[in-house]
This record gives C-alpha cells, sequence and structure tokens, in this order.
C-alpha cells in the first residue's frame, strides 16, 4: 500500500484501487489543499480510481481552499464518497461542500466507511 503524509491529511491506495485521504483536525491552507489534491491525484493515475475523502475530523474549510477540491478538478476520479461524522454538523458539512463543488464525478455522503468503500468498490 502506497502511503503520502502530508501536514494536514494521510493519503494511502487501499486494495490497488481505492485512494483515501484522511484529513486531520487541522485549518487547511490553499497549499495545504493544493498539496493534498495533488498527492491524491497522483496515486489515482494512470487510471481514474475511486475516491474516498474522511473529512470526519476535519476543520471547515475557508472558501479559498474550498475552491482548490472542487467541482471539474475531480475528474481525475471515477466516483468519490465522503465521510462525514454521524452529526448534524458533520452532515452538514458534507452537505455544504456537494452543493457548492457540484462535483463533476458520481458523489455520495457517508457515515460508515464500511458502506462508503462498498460503494466505491462498485463504481465503474
Amino acid at each position: 500500500m502506497e502511503t503520502v503524509i502530508t501536514r494536514t491529511a494521510r493519503i494511502d491506495v487501499l486494495e490497488g484501487r481505492i485512494v483515501v485521504v484522511r484529513v486531520g483536525n487541522m485549518v487547511q491552507t490553499v497549499d495545504d489543499a493544493r498539496e493534498n489534491f495533488d498527492a491524491c491525484a497522483r496515486l489515482a493515475a494512470p487510471d481514474r480510481k475511486p475516491f474516498l475523502a474522511d473529512i470526519r475530523m476535519a476543520k471547515p474549510l475557508m472558501p479559498e481552499v474550498r475552491r482548490v477540491y472542487m467541482g471539474e478538478s475531480l475528474v481525475a476520479f471515477a466516483a468519490m464518497a465522503m465521510l462525514v461524522k454521524a452529526t448534524p454538523l458533520g452532515r452538514t458539512m458534507g452537505n455544504v461542500y456537494l452543493k457548492i463543488a457540484r462535483p463533476a464525478i458520481p458523489t455520495k455522503l457517508f457515515a460508515q466507511e464500511a458502506k462508503a468503500l462498498a460503494w466505491l468498490r462498485a463504481a465503474k
């Protein structure tokens, strides 16, 4: 399993086909977001692998940071599952991201990692 550690995240490739980023409990800068995204895209290459974003520990993003993670840039991946805390705040953070980012790939929120991974395994 290949792993990349950044200042704000740990990024792995599970089962050789699912990119997983686990964001820590830190405020992210634009540079952090670019580093995290670039590492994820690099690990997904050359195919478009499914992507799990574990944001259960993440702090809310500033708008300029959120823009780095938005929309068309996600086409490097086949699908994205977002793992959020099973709380109203966690679901709200996930839904706000989805509403603003409008991912260009199939995307779904999950509170349980096993369900998120099952959905990604089925993603084409």
